[in-house]
């Protein structure tokens, strides 16, 4: 069983990646960003272990006292700077580090210390590593919390950015979504990036394509109907002067090829768009004659319930209108199983029901039910019509009952033929 892939959004896609790399080369900056503040912290707080050492110097050089202070000008009650001023003739005490032989920068677990020897005394000057890591870390921090409103303007301007180089194609997937199912014409490419451009001058050589074959199609089937049609009413002349009884017989069949021929030719009109009014049309003038022409060789009864209404104009041509209602007719009589109900309302809406074993509502070509004896073209007639008269259209089937909706446009009084 193949997997059916999952959904994915260019835009979503284009943000993360771009995101990503940009976060990267954030974190590299910062990375090395830290490393410089650690050496430069390292610097700086060398570089005050020397001015304390250099000014130890100078106080011990001018100091009238021979005593030696341990501790001199320095807070060491956190425990992070220490000095110490030791005799050199005297044994040192103990210190946080171990014992120093040479002057000069010293690490040691945990410390950095600058030795300095002079005049029988040595001083050793230090500062915790940790106090340094610290001051290193809030210093980073302080830079990240600077940063992080950079971040939130970066994403915003990252997704208005990607949103307008993804508008393109947004909108040229709304125009293709929009069109109506009988629009092929071209597509046009104003406004696109050259990125999409093709993907547009594609789409439009498909669409000449699919044009072509239609009207191959169409002019095929208009053709062969117009070419049949002659050829039948000759048939049909010379069966109806046979006295033999299955000529007469074969009349219903020649009635009923006449009809799909007709059905056919109706078909490749509309495809054409020939014949085509605006109208207006009376509604209950067309459904009266057309329930009169059909009753004489209907199967099953017509029930007609016309509200009571003397006339309906609706906007619509009469000729389209009476194709479109004859073909809901005659399947609703052809393919029932019962009386056929009809029912127009002061609005505009016709319903016709009866009941069915076996109704395919699809508006495709030649899809036929199974017990349909004719090409399955009715329905596709009926919604080609409904489209080019913009007539709201619903076809159901529950529990043995085929219904159809109809809601045509009625005619105000400022309508102006």
């Amino acid at each position: 069983m193949t997997a059916t892939p999952r959904p994915w959004s260019l835009r979503r896609r284009l943000t993360g990646r771009v995101l990503l790399l940009v976060m990267g080369g954030w974190l590299a900056t910062i990375s090395l960003s830290l490393a410089v503040l650690n050496h430069e912290m390292t610097e700086m707080f060398d570089e005050e272990l020397e001015v304390l050492v250099e000014t130890t110097v100078l106080f011990m050089d001018t100091a009238s006292e021979g005593g030696i202070p341990r501790m001199l000008g320095v807070e060491t009650n956190d425990g992070a700077r220490v000095l110490r001023i030791v005799s050199s003739d005297h044994a040192a005490g103990p210190a946080p580090w171990p014992t120093l032989a040479s002057d000069g920068f010293h690490d040691a677990p945990g410390w950095r210390i600058l030795r300095r020897s002079t005049e029988g005394v040595v001083i050793e000057a230090a500062y915790s590593a940790n106090w340094q890591r610290e001051e290193t870390l809030e210093a980073a921090s302080a830079l990240l919390v600077l940063a992080l409103p950079l971040i939130g303007l970066l994403l915003f301007g990252l997704r208005r950015t990607v949103a307008e180089a993804t508008a393109p194609v947004s909108r040229l997937a709304a125009e293709v979504a929009q069109r109506k199912p009988d629009d092929l014409s071209a597509i046009g490419p104003d406004a696109l990036p050259d990125e999409v451009l093709p993907l547009a001058i594609a789409l439009n050589s498909y669409l000449a394509r699919i044009e072509t074959l239609r009207h191959s199609e169409r002019d095929f089937i208009a053709n062969a109907a117009h070419e049949l049609r002659t050829p039948l009413a000759t048939l049909r002349g010379r069966l109806e002067l046979s006295a033999d009884p299955d000529a007469i017989k074969a009349i219903e069949t020649v009635d009923a090829l006449t009809r799909r021929v007709e059905r056919l030719l109706q078909l490749s009109r509309l495809e054409a768009g020939v014949g085509i009014g605006r109208g207006p049309s009376d509604l209950i003038r067309i459904l009266r004659l057309l329930i009169e022409e059909v009753r004489p060789h209907a199967r099953h009864p017509i029930r007609f319930d016309d509200s009571d209404l003397e006339t309906l104009l609706v906007t619509a041509d009469a000729d389209a209108v009476a194709i479109l209602l004859r073909n809901l007719i005659e399947n609703a009589l052809d393919h029932g199983a019962g009386e056929a109900r009809l029912r127009l309302t002061p609005d505009g809406v016709l319903i016709i029901e009866n009941s069915a074993l076996d109704y395919n509502l699809s508006a495709a070509r030649f899809v036929r039910g199974k017990q349909s004896t004719g090409l399955g073209l009715g329905l596709a007639i009926v919604h080609s019509l409904a489209n080019m008269l913009a007539i709201e259209l619903s076809l159901s089937y529950s529990e043995g009952t085929v219904k159809v909706k109809l809601t045509f446009e009625t005619v105000n009084s400022n309508y102006v033929q």
